[in-house]
């Protein structure tokens, strides 16, 4: 084997969910522990919401065990192994055929260790991780109220690595000079030396386009490296280079290689975007162009599962974000997936990236863990092209110039090309300094902000508990929360002394707090915790710029309760509306008029059961139309997955979403009915059974069984209507990079 050989480690786990004495040890009997694939929550909630929910977090407040069993390929042997860990809640100690390998305290920042001088290269080995996921007070965010959910587990992925006993340590690519007719991409590399042994070294980069296209290649002198060496270079130049933007998401691939006497020993590739960017005081500019940044933020959670979620599940959380119509995304309030962050650099998504924390402020030890983690969290993040900034300061918490001078400093020494950014709570806006780059607050809309660039980093609260932001919110209510958000889009349109804003939030999510009385859950998402889909979110949609269809969406369930005044969101220049084919009136924009698309309302609208037509012009012709229709009794159920296959890794899977229609296949929105739901195959059922509908709508999640390989098939039933049932397809799980057990 020649290089670097990266092996996935996700599948073959055992499971306990106790505290079990020698569980490290090579000789344990583990013959009673459960067989379970990586991600892994600790525990699955047995509920989504409810008064008593805390019951069900304190659930996964516990220490357990994962152990794996493990031989190496033959071509490891001579070979440096490396285990990486990319996220376990919250203390993890690792063994490796019972001695430590070394431990690591957070939840939300990967690490890794070289095992080499633990593992048998010719017999079988066993990596135990022992799994502490109780409250820790000590350790970021936790010590204060936390608003999320830590959960538990090893809940991202483990990889082993073999490398060169020389090999490449670290990566850091940057673009200084970059212009729109060409530049230089900078090769920052850290060399690791485990040899004893003087070598004279060098490093070549290579960078290729999409088609495999050689845009420059270049090496580096020779060096002397004894160990912990390192080499900065520049390439080549990049002649008129494919810039990345949110628009065009370009992306080039690096190839860094070590040389020793002119042969590759070890080669580290990875995706670059070439782009430069600014924040100014009067607005934002990417590649040299002026952008509004039009943000949400994003929890990294879901009912049940917590974060133990597969990366294509993370990878779609993206897609919707950017499908929204936002091109900006705040990872609060923690480094979230690094499978979220790689579909960002591919679908154009401008990252705020933050440690973890929330307002609360340890004391010594605490704050030393929180550096460590901003060193950890920029180490692992700043080759994303997606990723613009570091939060650097307790989200909402008060100063404290001693921490933040530091961990400001810090990140300016790990990355230097990128700005800081420091979110303050509304209630210090007025009297909190500004240590970082980036001066912003949540909750407050300043004409002329203290200080400057400034941007919203949370926005619309106000409907917090008062039910407007409820699945099941009735059209007026509906109305009112996407007021609360567009009112504010309308303000930072307006206004060049605000850069943009962030939503809050993408999805409704589980806390611990409670603070709103809604059954811990947060009801401020453009989609419920579900994913599915809240009138608001059609609002940020219709922002965005489409040649082939524009959004259009009538934002009432036209019921005999709908308002009279009926608000319609759209790419367009004029919407006309019809009630049961009769127009009521062909209108230009008149609503949030700052906007890129203003939004229609149409007055006084004359309610009459059957079905309400928007058409969308442009340029004088139609370009599209929708149509809502006035819900019947109840019918039936349906049964559809968001995926429709899966692989037999034993932690893939699909949510399924449920939704109770009349006989038209119209949605009831405020239906509250009780599922049952009957799982035959191949695939563990994880969600509550039976569940109530939410707004006629509900979900739970399908998740493959290792080595289990048919059809899975789902039946929801309600009483008085047609059962709904779907069949998902279990594949055979074959990955010739897993390690064998």
């Amino acid at each position: 084997m020649n290089g670097r050989k990266i092996m996935n480690m996700n599948t073959g786990w055992l499971y306990s969910a106790s505290d079990n004495t020698g569980a490290h040890l090579p000789e344990f009997d583990d013959s009673r522990f459960e067989r379970v694939g990586i991600p892994h929550a600790n525990t699955v909630i047995g509920a989504h919401k409810g008064e008593d929910f805390q019951k069900y977090i304190e659930r996964y407040r516990f220490v357990s065990w994962y152990r794996r069993h493990f031989s190496l390929p033959a071509e490891c042997c001579g070979k440096r192994i490396i285990i990486g860990f990319e996220g376990v809640a919250t203390v993890a100690e690792v063994y490796v055929n019972g001695k430590p390998a070394g431990s690591h305290k957070g939840a939300y920042t990967g690490f890794e260790f070289d095992i080499t001088d633990r593992v048998s290269f010719d017999g079988d080995n066993v990596v135990a991780v022992r799994v502490d996921s109780t409250k820790h007070p000590d350790i970021p965010p936790e010590g204060g109220d936390v608003d999320y959910c830590l959960f538990g587990g090893i809940v991202r992925n483990v990889t082993l690595t073999a490398v060169s006993p020389v090999y490449i340590s670290d990566v850091f690519l940057t673009a200084p000079g970059l212009g729109p007719q060409g530049g230089k991409v900078r090769s920052a590399v850290s060399v690791r030396n485990t040899t004893g042994e003087t070598k004279v070294l060098s490093v070549e980069t290579a960078i290729f386009d999409k088609n495999g296209a050689e845009a420059a290649r270049t090496v580096s002198g020779e060096a002397s490296v004894k160990d912990g060496g390192s080499v900065t270079f520049d390439t080549d130049e990049i002649k008129n280079p494919r810039l990345w933007s949110v628009d065009d998401p370009y992306l080039y691939t690096a190839e860094v290689s070590l040389l020793e006497n002119g042969e590759k020993i070890d080669t580290v590739e990875t995706k670059i975007g070439l782009r430069w960017f600014e924040f100014t005081d009067t607005g934002f500019y990417l590649n040299g162009e002026k952008l509004k940044i039009r943000g949400v933020n994003r929890h990294e959670q879901w009912p049940w599962q917590g974060r133990a979620i597969p990366d294509k599940l993370q990878a779609r959380d993206a897609d919707m974000v950017k499908g929204t119509g936002f091109n900006a995304v705040r990872c609060s309030h923690y480094p979230q997936s690094p499978a979220f962050l790689s579909r960002c650099d591919e679908i154009g998504l401008i990252v705020f990236e933050e440690a973890p924390g929330w307002q609360h402020v340890g004391d010594s030890e605490w704050q030393e863990i929180y550096k460590t983690n901003i060193e950890e969290m920029i180490l692992r993040d700043r080759n994303h092209p997606s990723v613009f900034t570091w939060g650097v300061r307790v989200n909402e918490s008060w100063d404290n110039r001693e921490l933040y001078t530091a961990t400001t400093a810090l990140a300016k020494a790990l990355d230097p090309t990128r700005p800081t950014h420091g979110v303050r709570r509304n209630e210090n806006y007025d009297s909190t300094e500004m240590i970082e780059d980036i001066f912003c607050a949540n909750y407050i809309y300043p004409e002329v902000p203290r200080l400057r660039p400034f941007i919203s980093s949370e926005h619309s609260w106000e409907h917090w508990t008062d039910g407007c932001g409820l699945p099941w919110a009735t059209d007026a209510q509906a109305a009112e929360f996407t007021k609360s958000f567009a009112d504010v889009v309308d303000y930072y349109y307006s206004n060049d002394n605000c850069l943009g804003g962030f939503a809050w939030s993408m999805f409704d999510y589980d806390n611990e707090v409670n603070y709103t009385r809604t059954g811990h859950v947060f009801y401020s998402g453009m989609y419920d915790i579900f994913r599915h889909d809240k009138p608001v979110s059609h609002f940020y949609r219709s922002q965005t710029e489409s040649a082939e269809k524009p959004e259009l969406y009538i934002a009432s369930y036209w019921t005999e309760s709908s308002p009279a005044d009926v608000e319609v969101y759209g790419g367009c220049d004029e919407v006309e509306l019809f009630v049961n084919g009769v127009s009521v009136g062909r209108i230009k924009p008149n609503l949030y008029m700052n906007v890129p698309h203003p939004a229609f309302k149409f007055k006084n609208v004359k309610f009459e059961a059957g079905t309400l037509t928007a058409v969308g012009y442009i340029g004088g012709r139609e370009r599209v139309r929708t149509e809502r229709k006035t819900p019947g009794p109840a019918a039936g159920l349906s049964a559809v997955p968001d995926y429709g296959t899966l692989t037999a890794d034993g932690s893939d899977m699909t949510s399924v979403t449920v939704e109770l229609l009349d006989e038209n296949g119209t949605r009831l929105p405020y239906a509250a009915d009780l599922v049952s739901i009957e799982i035959e195959g191949p695939a563990d059922f994880i969600g509550e059974n039976p569940i109530a509908l939410e707004g006629g709508r509900a979900a739970f999640l399908i998740r493959s069984r290792f080595g289990q390989t048919g059809t899975v098939a789902c039946t929801v039933s309600a009483a008085g209507v047609r059962s709904g049932r779907c069949e998902i397809a279990v594949n055979e799980y074959n990955d010739e990079t897993s390690v064998p057990c």
